[in-house]
């Protein structure tokens, strides 16, 4: 097993990320090149492995070391994707330029793997592997006494306690209400439970609104961090669900509206006039966006301008199949909202 190939994979988000800065420091010298795995299609993956072997096989030209970091890989644990002929030549190319190129260092980020294929055992076996799964809260609990001791702190019992039911076993939400926590203490020995109360936040009654808001906008790192917090406290993603299918639902009239009545700005007076027009459809208030207040759709109006009608309606389309998913694969449900941000942001 060589000493600078990396295979870093786990539900646990915040250690393999944590992991893989803690890898790329320990290799300053080198010419870091990072390849972004946030793809979509196929077409998307194809056009990333490729740039990732290019990567590999091109010399440095600002050090003697080359260090390639395939970064957030999506697609490992999807099976449309990760078994396409074409997907598993590319990789099959990669797999054969690690190699041959034993000076070269490469790093794999991921949280979804198919751990029965062959190309993923071929990374565990050929790379220095490590697989970072949700921590129990046990975990969590060590994990905030171990970063208070680096801190020359203690923690009341209670506050600590108190801590973990505020966040939950995510350790990205623990280490950032923790961070808050040691700021707040400042110059203070000990943590107590008011401390706690005081400047962190009780993500626990978090409203997943503000997750539906960010999935229609260009927060990436936001999304994916808000709905590993939802799923935190939630088992099922079907009213998540129905509220991105209700404001989808909204986002394709007002862009009907923009399309076919050259609606640029909504207020209370366009309001009135689309009502008016088009009363014979809305009958009885059956899918009738007009009950909704008209800053609000107009907030909504700027977004549904960013894709064309065609794609909305694709995008409820895969939403209304997004059912049988939650049904048929319960056990990863963050992943599938996940996949549907990036499905989302592709239509852009």
């Amino acid at each position: 097993m060589v000493k600078n190939k990396f295979f870093i994979a786990g539900s646990n988000y915040f250690s393999v990320t944590q992991r893989g800065d803690v890898i790329i420091q320990s290799f300053p010298d080198s010419d870091i090149e990072v390849v972004d795995g946030n793809a979509v299609k196929i077409t998307e993956v194809l056009q990333e492995l490729q740039q990732v072997y290019d990567a590999l096989r091109t010399i440095s030209m600002f050090s003697p070391q080359k260090f390639v970091w395939y970064k957030n890989v999506t697609f490992l644990g999807d099976d449309t994707i990760i078994k396409s002929e074409g997907v598993q030549a590319w990789i099959l190319r990669i797999q054969q330029a690690l190699k041959q190129l034993p000076e070269v260092g490469f790093l794999l980020t991921t949280m979804t793997i198919d751990r029965r294929l062959k190309i993923i055992k071929w990374f565990l076996e050929n790379c220095q592997s490590e697989i970072f799964d949700e921590l129990p809260k046990a975990g969590c609990e060590q994990y905030v006494l171990s970063q208070i001791q680096s801190a020359g702190k203690k923690i009341k019992p209670d506050a600590l306690n108190q801590l973990l039911q505020y966040t939950g076993d995510d350790l990205s939400i623990v280490n950032g209400e923790l961070d808050k926590v040691l700021l707040y203490v400042h110059e203070k020995d000990e943590i107590t439970r008011e401390d706690i109360e005081a400047i962190a936040v009780d993500l626990r009654g978090d409203n997943f609104f503000e997750t539906v808001d960010l999935f229609f906008l260009d927060s990436r790192e936001q999304f994916l961090s808000n709905i590993r917090r939802y799923f935190l406290y939630r088992d099922e993603g079907r009213p998540f669900l129905a509220a991105l299918q209700n404001r989808t639902r909204l986002l394709i009239q007002l862009r009907y509206f923009y399309e076919n009545d050259g609606v640029q700005k909504i207020n209370k007076s366009i309001l009135e006039q689309l009502r008016n027009q088009y009363a014979t459809i809305y009958q009885a208030g059956n899918g009738s966006i007009f009950a909704q207040n008209p800053w609000y759709l107009g907030k909504l109006l700027e977004i549904a301008k960013k894709c064309s009608l065609q794609n909305w309606i694709q995008l409820q389309i895969v939403l209304l199949r997004a059912v049988i998913d939650l049904s048929e694969k319960y056990n990863h449900q963050q992943v599938i909202f996940e996949r549907l941000y990036f499905y989302r942001r592709s239509l852009v």
